[in-house]
């Protein structure tokens, strides 16, 4: 081989770049591409948490007492021995943020429950403003201290839970174990599960979409949780999620815009009327069938699937009735 070949061969060798060098644009680009992505995700999770400060200052409840949940014998006019009611959980258990405390949950219950069963209705309310899932073990106790165990319970509770980012086995632990003895006890079990934080209007984006999954997490986990132990459910963001979103002005208090105001807490009586009645024995009188989990089908929402589906792997029947898919006993 001559030198002239050597040399020229050495030029072409010395021209072209090294392999790596080729490529390291391209390794570059999506450094810089994920830099990016994980830029914009921390900045997203800072603004949520900032966002969350700020709105839970807002709502803290003005109140420096701790409202009295009312209770009671209603319907005194009827016969025959009281049916007893108990009402278990938060703040909207409670009726705080009600301009009238006689539009409360647990006083609409039980008054209609009087009114449809004739007879009268004994409300036993041990809820408390800004109690998570983990006091139903401290309202436990004191139900326990009743004279008369209870026929109908109803728990509404989840979104302190989820405003506190509590670990969700510790929440459903304690739910569980509410149900179960409450159960134990021969009471029926009603449970309202989480409403849709993402209608508080206090929230803006990005925490008032992370605000509404959470809750949604949560509320489905409940209703797994609630139909295995036995108890009735009833999805308070399908069935009034809607309703406070487009009326926020007349739907939340004006004490907060965070907890309902009276006619939020009638609608909210509404919706878990059907199943409190059916709950004490007492089904509708024109013979409708009250399903053991009550939620909007309609909403395609993928996680109310899933809990639909773990609900019947934990041996619940499926009923279709009137083109809607329920679960039941």
């Amino acid at each position: 081989m001559s030198a002239t070949h050597t040399m020229t061969d050495h030029n072409r060798t010395a021209e072209r770049p090294p392999s790596h060098a080729r490529w390291m644009p391209a390794v570059r680009f999506a450094a810089v591409g994920i830099g990016s992505i994980f830029a914009a995700l921390a900045s997203v999770a800072a603004l949520t948490v900032a966002e969350g400060f700020w709105v839970r200052g807002r709502l803290l409840p003005s109140r420096t007492e701790d409202p009295e949940a009312t209770r009671g014998l209603f319907g005194q006019q009827h016969p025959g021995p009281p049916l007893n009611l108990v009402l278990m959980g938060d703040s909207l258990a409670v009726g705080y943020g009600s301009e009238d405390p006689t539009e409360t949950v647990g006083v609409i219950l039980a008054n209609e429950l009087a009114e449809l069963s004739e007879r009268p209705v004994q409300l036993e309310n041990v809820a408390r403003v800004g109690a998570e899932s983990i006091d139903l073990l401290v309202q436990l106790g004191a139900v326990r201290g009743f004279s008369s165990r209870p026929d109908v319970a109803v728990i509404i509770v989840g979104a302190n839970d989820a405003m506190h980012l509590r670990p969700l086995n510790e929440s459903l632990g304690a739910l569980r174990t509410t149900i179960t003895e409450l159960r134990g006890m021969g009471a029926q079990v009603v449970l309202a599960s989480c409403p849709d934080l993402g209608t508080v209007r206090p929230f803006f984006e990005p925490l008032r979409y992370f605000a509404h999954w959470l809750s949604r997490l949560l509320a489905t986990s409940q209703t797994i949780v609630a139909l295995r132990a036995g108890a009735r459910t009833v999805s308070l963001a399908d069935s009034l999620g809607a309703l406070f979103r487009q009326d926020p002005g007349t739907m939340f208090s004006q004490l907060d815009h965070l907890h309902p105001s009276a006619r939020g807490y009638r609608h909210a009586a509404e919706v878990l009327l059907p199943s409190v009645r059916a709950a004490a024995g007492y089904p509708t009188g024109d013979g409708r069938f009250v399903p053991h989990r009550v939620y909007d089908k309609n909403s395609r929402h993928p996680l109310a699937w899933l809990a639909f589906r773990a609900s019947r792997r934990a041996g619940m029947r499926l009923r279709h009735s009137r083109g809607v898919t329920t679960a039941s006993a």
